[in-house]
């Protein structure tokens, strides 16, 4: 029994040493594509047909894992819309970064936080910028000037954008104040294009949520936590999404005057919550 123990310990350190090897090579290998991709303001090429398809496969072997089955409703507000499009929903759990691939079917770009884009020493962040995301912080703090510069470029481009204001998960359906980023953004682009940009608002609701006491751990036990225990929150989810909002309307009041960009995130919030209304338990009841 003992040197079975032993013969399991000296296999598995073996097994480690190798895939520490492994993954030392691989950033020795991809180290300049690394110090591009956990950087604010680069921009790795457009997801070709390929990468759009791989990680869109992903994206639904991660969320049949952690949430089930996902319904979508309102989804024609966004496959109608003609025009360069910011694509917004709120951000309670880390599964709606997945979702939002399988909502959109098509390449788009998606702002991640860096702490995304470090994982397993880069590697993670080199494999996600195929795909089209990009990290939106890093250890130089401008405000996020450059994250925003690479954005409007986006847009500009009529390249799809997906930004969640709220930057961080909560785990719960209560939602947290917005950045004003997707303001400033639309806004920028909007008057380099001389031209209406639109703001597609989303609403996620989950069948279960961890709870925000989750907020004591570091982020990445967070994550980890809630995806080990996915039995317990494997309850389906359903995304609402809503009417575009044109830069107009974003920054125009009912009375004609101007929004300022703080104003305009809050109605974008605003918007963003008034789409919660089908509970997950109506919308799979429906035929």
């Amino acid at each position: 029994m003992v040197y079975t123990v032993l013969l399991a310990l000296m296999a598995f350190a073996a097994l480690l040493t190798l895939y520490s090897t492994y993954m030392a090579s691989q950033r020795r290998r991809h180290r300049d594509e690394i110090k591009k991709v956990t950087t604010c303001g680069y921009v790795a090429p457009p997801a070709g047909p390929i990468a759009t398809a791989r990680l869109l496969k992903v994206a639904r072997a991660l969320t049949n894992i952690q949430v089930g089955a996902i319904k979508f409703v309102g989804r024609e507000n966004l496959d109608n819309l003609i025009g360069p499009r910011i694509i917004t929903a709120n951000h309670p759990h880390w599964a709606d970064a997945v979702i939002m691939p399988q909502l959109i079917l098509g390449p788009a770009r998606y702002m991640a936080t860096d702490r995304v884009m470090t994982a397993f020493g880069g590697l993670l962040g080199v494999l996600l910028s195929r795909g089209g995301i990009f990290t939106a912080t890093d250890k130089i703090k401008d405000g996020g000037l450059r994250t925003r510069a690479a954005a409007i470029e986006m847009v500009v481009n009529k390249e799809t954008l997906v930004v969640l204001p709220e930057g961080l998960t909560n785990f719960s359906p209560i939602m947290g104040p917005f950045r004003n980023g997707v303001a400033i953004i639309a806004r920028t682009a909007a008057e380099r294009l001389g031209e209406e940009v639109y703001v597609v608002p989303n609403y996620i609701r989950y069948g279960r949520y961890p709870g925000p006491w989750l907020s004591k751990f570091d982020r990445a036990k967070q994550f980890g936590m809630v995806l080990l225990a996915f039995p317990l929150f494997r309850r389906k989810a359903v995304v609402v999404t809503g009417k575009p909002i044109s830069t107009t309307e974003l920054f125009t009041k009912a009375d004609g005057s101007k929004r300022t960009d703080d104003e305009a995130s809050a109605f974008l919030r605003e918007r963003i919550a008034a789409l919660d209304t089908v509970s997950v338990k109506d919308a799979f009841s429906r035929r």
